[in-house]
């Protein structure tokens, strides 16, 4: 009966043990919606400098894959291409002087922005369309991972699919 009662309380106890309060990340959420509006607005705004600045460092991850129907596509006019490339040669440094040197209008317009995050590190997703003047000429999903630095949040990695 003894067992019976101290069983019964441990579980009756445990829902307790088991609940922890959750952080406010408010303003870290508020934080990292900044860092994304500042990459749009760079892109928009051809500034290099502020664009690289959202970087935690030179070489982070930054990766695209085609998608099914792209592949599709290149497939047909090379049997041997790949989904993913892998060359360094692709960087957010690259990527922004390419916007600077076009003559077009580039922007990146984002819907269903997702953030999750504990307040030190963050993953933020969501659809993407790239535009060339008034073209898309790119969509798909995007994924960030950011830390919080001295310096506020900083770009970790970035990945994305080309459809």
């Amino acid at each position: 009966m003894k067992l019976s009662l101290l069983l019964l309380s441990c579980l009756v106890s445990l829902p307790a043990f088991a609940q922890t309060t959750a952080k406010d990340t408010t303003a870290a959420r508020q934080q990292i919606t900044a860092v994304v509006d500042d990459f749009r607005e760079a892109i928009i705004e051809k500034d290099k400098k502020k664009f690289l600045g959202l970087f935690l460092r030179e070489d982070v991850t930054w990766q695209s894959v085609d998608g099914d129907e792209l592949m599709k596509r290149r497939r047909q006019k090379n049997p041997q291409a790949t989904r993913i490339n892998l060359t360094a040669r692709e960087t957010p440094a690259r990527f922004i002087e390419g916007i600077v040197a076009d003559k077009e209008r580039s922007e990146e317009k984002f819907t269903n922005v997702r953030i999750d995050t504990d307040g030190t590190i963050a993953s933020v997703s969501f659809e993407f369309t790239f535009h060339l003047d008034d073209r898309v000429i790119n969509r798909g999903q995007e994924s960030w991972h950011l830390v919080n630095t001295d310096s506020g949040w900083k770009i970790a990695s970035v990945i994305w699919s080309n459809n």
